[in-house]
């Protein structure tokens, strides 16, 4: 007979008493839902929901952040200085939230938040602005993988830069995956790897699950 062991954790008053009426009306008491968790954890060696990060409704933390890499003619003495200036003060601004949208969702794409990354064009960008500010734009993971590699191989965007603004811009539009695609972001500011193997090696730190891959670069970074 295996030993037993003793678990004891603290958590807010209002919400154990939250979690015990949630969890009894599922006939379970909040012991046997904490063992449940751990028991399902453990077999699926990951754990068994899908984390979402929350965002709140009217940020635009990441609007008009590149913008100075929509201008061609800026030097690189001045992008310079810019993201130095980026770098020592505080990144993230945002607007006062709105009241909750009640419009459906809206699948994004990559010129949708190029245009609002870069703030490049009046009407475009103000449009964009708009749907994210709303809280109804959903991104894909491919689709910030494009973005990504658009404004690296376009607009010339260092990778440190894009690492930060891409977690920035996980707090402005609904992500699916977003656990994996922040860590991604991550990943990618500090490697030579496409952001679409850097989301392999994030899912692959989240889920614990292998990676078969014949790219040598990858199988350095993950398990």
């Amino acid at each position: 007979m295996s030993k037993q062991a003793t678990l004891q954790i603290r958590i807010d008053e209002h919400l154990k008493d939250s979690a015990e009426h949630l969890f009894s009306s599922l006939g379970l008491s909040v012991s046997e839902a904490v063992r449940l968790f751990i028991a399902q954890s453990i077999n699926e060696r990951r754990l068994p929901f899908t984390p979402h990060l929350s965002k709140s409704e009217g940020e635009t933390s990441a609007f008009g952040k590149l913008r100075h890499y929509a201008n061609p003619h800026l030097s690189g003495d001045e992008r310079t200085a810019w993201i130095k200036e980026q770098g020592d003060r505080h990144l993230r601004t945002s607007l006062p939230a709105g009241s909750p949208s009640s419009c459906p969702p809206a699948i994004v794409d990559e010129t949708v938040l190029l245009h609002y990354l870069l703030d490049d064009d009046a009407r475009a960008s103000a449009k964009a602005h708009r749907i994210v500010a709303s809280g109804t734009a959903q991104a894909h993971p491919e689709t910030i993988a494009r973005t990504a590699r658009l404004l690296e191989e376009n607009y010339h965007v260092p990778r440190s830069l894009l690492g930060t603004v891409i977690e920035l811009l996980a707090d402005d539009v609904s992500l699916e995956d977003g656990a994996a695609v922040r860590l991604a972001a991550r990943l990618y500011a500090n490697n030579r790897l496409s952001f679409t193997d850097c989301l392999t090696a994030a899912r692959n730190v989240l889920t614990g699950y292998p990676v078969e891959t014949f790219n040598p670069a990858l199988k350095r970074l993950v398990k």
